[in-house]
């Protein structure tokens, strides 16, 4: 952020152009952060009285766009989805009439435009049932989440693969690979799994894979002389957990782990949490053995927009016939 996006003397308040510049950054996406810039932090950058700030963010708190979490700093809320897609309906209706005047300036009447639409449309739904994408990652929890929701065409077919099979060469996951149009995976595995799929010569692509930011706001909300548990179906989704934890600065009192699927060794250690965190498959059993009161924090990642976009694109090279090494 940059002092030059104030301009003084205009008669426009200072923490209203502050307000707004964050709003554009927030609905944008531009804005990368998990956690805004601390007050003073952000007057230092703008030459302002922290109360400018100060009141920028409490506009931003009122509109519903950030929410502040004690002695934790001030978040995006997870209303900022609903903005982008807004957004993003307002572009696709500029995208559809610059396509109407595009076909009139062709001497295509709308009719005739609506037709090839249509069957645009349909050859689309028909090409997706034949693709196959096949997703590869380290633990359970992330590729069973990653496959349920992807967000992308639901005529899609999605095929799980843990990375220790691919390692494997287990012979039926080897088989299902090949029968696939196209990889997915995290950056993470991205070089490993190029690696070992070489010889196939089809498209591999990779995504960064993030914590949704519901899940940060209500993990930052727990007091920091909390006892916190951490229960997953795999030792690596527990490992990038306590990752994720150290680089968003957040520390408790102390840690209960296990990826245990022994029910009396969850119900010891949940009862001693004031708050646990869970992957998405062990939600169900953690919430009926935590005494009450205790909060229980699905632990979810999703792809960044620029990861589904690289991805949307790239099958949109597959049905016209081009593939990426």
């Amino acid at each position: 952020m940059r002092q030059e996006a104030l301009s003084r003397g205009e008669g426009i308040p200072l923490y209203l152009q502050i307000r707004d510049y964050l709003r554009g950054q927030i609905t944008s996406g531009t804005l990368k952060e998990r956690r805004l810039p601390p007050v003073r932090v952000m007057a230092q950058r703008f030459k302002v009285n922290p109360n400018t700030v100060h009141r920028a963010y409490q506009e931003l708190k009122r509109e519903g766009m950030i929410l502040p979490a004690v002695g934790r700093g001030t978040f995006v809320s997870t209303d900022v989805k609903g903005l982008q897609r807004e957004t993003r309906a307002v572009l696709l209706r500029k995208a559809i009439e610059r396509s109407v005047e595009e076909a009139l300036s062709l001497e295509f009447s709308l009719e005739e435009f609506e037709e090839a639409t249509r069957t645009y449309v349909r050859e689309k739904k028909e090409f997706m049932k034949k693709l196959s994408l096949v997703f590869i990652e380290c633990n359970i929890e992330q590729l069973t989440y990653f496959t349920e929701h992807l967000d992308l065409d639901p005529h899609l077919k999605r095929v799980p693969v843990l990375l220790q099979d691919l390692r494997n060469r287990d012979k039926q996951v080897m088989r299902l690979i090949q029968r696939s149009d196209i990889v997915v995976t995290s950056f993470y595995h991205l070089d490993e799994v190029h690696q070992r799929l070489a010889s196939l010569e089809m498209p591999i692509i990779g995504i960064n894979l993030e914590p949704e930011m519901k899940t940060l706001i209500d993990i930052a909300k727990i007091p920091a002389h909390s006892t916190v548990g951490i229960v997953t179906t795999s030792e690596q989704f527990r490992k990038e957990i306590r990752g994720i934890l150290h680089h968003a600065g957040i520390q408790f009192a102390s840690l209960l782990e296990t990826s245990s699927d022994d029910p009396r060794l969850i119900t010891d250690i949940v009862q001693q949490c004031s708050a646990v965190l869970v992957s998405p498959h062990q939600e169900g059993s953690v919430r009926g053995v935590v005494k009450p009161g205790t909060k229980v924090i699905e632990f979810v990642f999703s792809p960044d927009k620029t990861s589904i976009n690289n991805l949307k694109v790239a099958l949109l090279e597959l049905k016209r016939g081009v593939r990426n090494e």
